[in-house]
């Protein structure tokens, strides 16, 4: 009974925090889809009318589904976007009901809600954080191992979804081992998932990045290597950067670090408290290296999510070696989910704020298609620019105008007025002919300077 009220416990907790974020994800559509890569994404669905492989990562093909289902039927660009948003936490309450209804697994039950909450706040305004996906998949892949009676689920299901993980993003490769070797580190010994599932996990990861990597992984590979030998490790400003929004961004991430750390102490476990120091400094270093300056703080952000495993793990697997919950983390744990809400609500204005100024460029263009050079007041409230074509044409559309604003920063661009069937974009230029009439009718007309008065 107490192991029943205990699991009972952690499936009406997960399933109602998930929930929210469904409704938040439908509330806050616009200021998650109509930025950079799902607004692109999305451009691409709806013109191409098929859903596209980005960067040969074709496991988040999954969240397109269902706009492409939307699509179909021919629905509004609004409902399309809200589908869009909307898949991403459905594909989180997919996985935690798999693993809390079907499999009953309390750890990676709870693992999964701190993995999706501990370190998200602005993260969530960006929903196409690959990583984040590739680690709930993998947790999947192994509660499958760790617990189906059937031989073909036990190894193909959880074979296809670590493979699956490592095409969501290569980095999973940190929080999956980081799982195997902290279980090792506190069994003292190595089970049959110890080995076989990192075999499995292995040997994706070499063929994906020695067969399926692209220009992203390339440049960023050669950025890294080339950080790693020229910089001095201990002052990469991002060191620094991270430190100062720990207050604002990771301060749940430290508060259960020092639980953990002190679990650890207590049961003296002083190896893993020592694994796990190092892999938290150890990750850190490898993200810092790839950008050693920075990048946006939403970007930076979906980066950091595996520390929410790192300090967690241990913690999780602590309170659940009791049959029945302790009361105190009946109440700890609900605090821990409402506080990270509350934080995604709290940084909502600034991505409402993009959607805004959008509006308000669109609403004094002369013209229905106009280039721009933006300031740094617009740059800082944008926070990433390029998708800005797709974003305003998918915006416009939604309020039954059909306009598209082209940012660049160089004058010479302004030249580009020459042809009246041309839709301006950062990486190609399409042309009337490409496009899907049904949602995007563009009357064929000039470019126009737009006067930015700011």
């Amino acid at each position: 009974m107490t192991r029943t009220n205990s699991h009972i416990f952690s499936l009406i907790t997960g399933t109602i925090s998930l929930l929210i974020l469904i409704i938040l994800s439908l509330v806050f559509y616009r200021e998650r889809i109509y930025f950079s890569d799902p607004a692109f994404q999305l451009f691409l669905m709806i013109n191409d009318n098929q859903i596209e492989v980005m960067t040969n990562r074709w496991p988040s093909t999954i969240f397109r589904c269902l706009p492409y289902i939307g699509l179909k039927m021919g629905w509004s660009v609004a409902s399309i976007s809200k589908l869009f948003s909307a898949s991403f936490p459905l594909f989180h309450l997919f996985v935690f009901a798999a693993v809390s209804m079907i499999y009953r697994d309390r750890i990676f039950s709870w693992l999964l809600l701190l993995t999706i909450f501990l370190a998200t706040s602005e993260t969530f305004y960006w929903c196409s954080s690959d990583l984040l996906q590739g680690m709930i998949t993998a947790f999947l892949g192994i509660v499958i191992y760790k617990n189906s009676k059937s031989t073909i689920i036990k190894y193909i299901g959880s074979g296809f979804l670590l493979i699956a993980a490592v095409f969501f993003h290569p980095l999973t490769l940190f929080p999956f081992f980081y799982i195997i070797i902290d279980d090792i580190l506190e069994q003292k010994k190595i089970r049959s998932m110890d080995w076989h599932l990192p075999l499995v996990f292995g040997i994706g990861w070499i063929i994906r990045n020695k067969y399926f990597s692209t220009w992203y992984d390339v440049a960023k590979g050669k950025d890294f290597w080339n950080n790693a030998a020229n910089l001095n490790w201990i002052e990469i400003p991002a060191h620094k950067t991270f430190l100062t929004e720990i207050p604002m961004h990771y301060q749940l991430v430290v508060l259960i670090f020092i639980i953990s750390t002190l679990i650890l102490i207590k049961r003296k476990a002083f190896l893993r408290l020592a694994f796990m120091t190092v892999s938290i400094l150890a990750f850190l270093t490898v993200i810092h290296l790839g950008n050693p300056t920075g990048v946006a703080s939403f970007y930076r952000e979906a980066s950091y999510i595996p520390l929410a495993v790192f300090v967690g793990y241990p913690f999780i697997k602590h309170i659940c070696n009791k049959e029945q919950l302790d009361i105190k983390y009946k109440i700890f744990i609900p605090l821990i989910l409402i506080f990270s809400l509350m934080r995604m609500l709290y940084f909502a204005p600034e991505y409402t704020d993009r959607i805004s100024w959008m509006e308000a460029k669109m609403s004094s263009m002369s013209c229905d298609k106009s280039i721009i050079q933006l300031s740094s007041l617009d740059e800082g409230i944008l926070k990433m620019s390029w998708g800005l074509p797709f974003e305003t044409c998918l915006l416009s559309t939604e309020q039954n105008t059909l306009k598209t604003l082209f940012n660049t920063p160089d004058s010479k661009d302004f030249l580009k007025q020459e042809r009246k069937d041309v839709f301006l974009g950062p990486f190609k230029i399409l042309y009337s002919s490409d496009f899907n009439s049904s949602y995007f009718p563009f009357d064929e007309s000039h470019y126009c300077k737009f006067l930015n008065k700011e």
